[in-house]
């Protein structure tokens, strides 16, 4: 794996947003040790523990700092970790982070505050005071369907001129705004919709968060890699392998087809949080064919071995 330069604390490459894993409505911390291990050896560039993916609205403090604690030990330092925060009350966001300690994190991903949709003024002062209270690189997290605020360009690229938010993971993407995101000075852009993730690479961002990459990592990263060394012809092929898997697992709410694909694989076990359930028996049953056809073809034709979790 290659560092990123000094001037970019958020490596370029896969990130993955790593699921929690549950038994008997616990955390699993054997299976997410083996998860992040298998992660490890896939070759991806980083993890973000406790996001919308990791069902972090659902865990407190003391499960968040204690699931830290394992994926940090489970990491042994192969890959830096980016701890996620979320949350309508900004002293009560600082709080909690105190709670869960100080763990050498990377930075944080830090989304507008759902359901309250303050001004933009309101906005800055939100992100900045948590900025600042953490002490760390922010990413930046845009996911308008998520919280009910979409974060203008010239907003954004005036936190990046702050220089505590030196990247942003965008979702509901166009063409047009990956384009005005990555022209922003000092801003690393990550494609944080799965399916856009081909078409963004090509258009120039310098990475992808992407929930899938927790169940097929190596095509993320040979994705990555065909598009950073401009074979397009293997861009393509293995994008036509991944595709009709990432929308199967974005086909119900996000994490549970995650989890059901992790569960057919053996990874964990299939147990989310309310609100979450687990997802449909006809999901699951094309997740299992999709998961068998498509790691088959990629195995034979794109020499993407299935060993992660082995």
């Amino acid at each position: 794996m290659n560092a990123a330069p000094a001037s970019k604390p958020f490596r370029p490459g896969i990130w993955v947003p790593i699921v929690t894993p549950f038994s008997h409505g616990e955390i699993d911390h054997g299976a997410a040790a083996n998860l992040v291990r298998g992660l490890c050896r896939s070759g991806v560039h980083g993890l973000v523990a406790c996001g919308t993916t990791g069902e972090g609205p659902a865990l407190s403090a003391y499960e968040k700092a204690r699931f830290l604690d394992t994926v940090f030990t489970a990491a042994a330092g192969d890959l830096p970790i980016v701890l996620a925060l979320e949350g309508s009350n900004t002293a009560k966001m600082i709080a909690e982070r105190r709670e869960i300690g100080q763990w050498p994190v990377t930075g944080h991903l830090l989304p507008a505050p759902a359901y309250v949709r303050p001004s933009e003024e309101g906005l800055h002062r939100h992100f900045m005071t948590i900025a600042e209270a953490c002490d760390t690189p922010v990413m930046l997290y845009d996911i308008p369907a998520r919280t009910g605020v979409t974060l203008r360009t010239e907003f954004i690229a005036k936190l990046a001129a702050s220089g505590c938010f030196p990247a942003i993971k965008a979702c509901g993407l166009s063409a047009r705004r990956l384009k005005d995101l990555i022209d922003i000075p000092g801003l690393s852009v990550f494609c944080g919709d799965d399916a856009w993730s081909l078409s963004a690479l090509k258009l120039g961002v310098e990475g992808v968060v992407g929930a899938s990459a927790n169940v097929v990592p190596e095509a993320f990263v040979a994705l990555y890699e065909a598009v950073r060394h401009d074979r397009g012809g293997a861009s393509e092929a293995i994008w036509s392998h991944l595709l009709p898997l990432t929308e199967l697992l974005f086909d119900e709410p996000n994490p549970a087809p995650v989890k059901a694909a992790l569960a057919l694989r053996g990874v964990l076990e299939d147990g989310l949080r309310l609100p979450l359930t687990p997802c449909s028996q006809g999901l699951r049953e094309r997740l299992q064919v999709q998961l068998s056809l498509g790691l088959a073809d990629a195995d034979a034709h794109l020499h993407l071995p299935d060993k992660s979790y082995k």
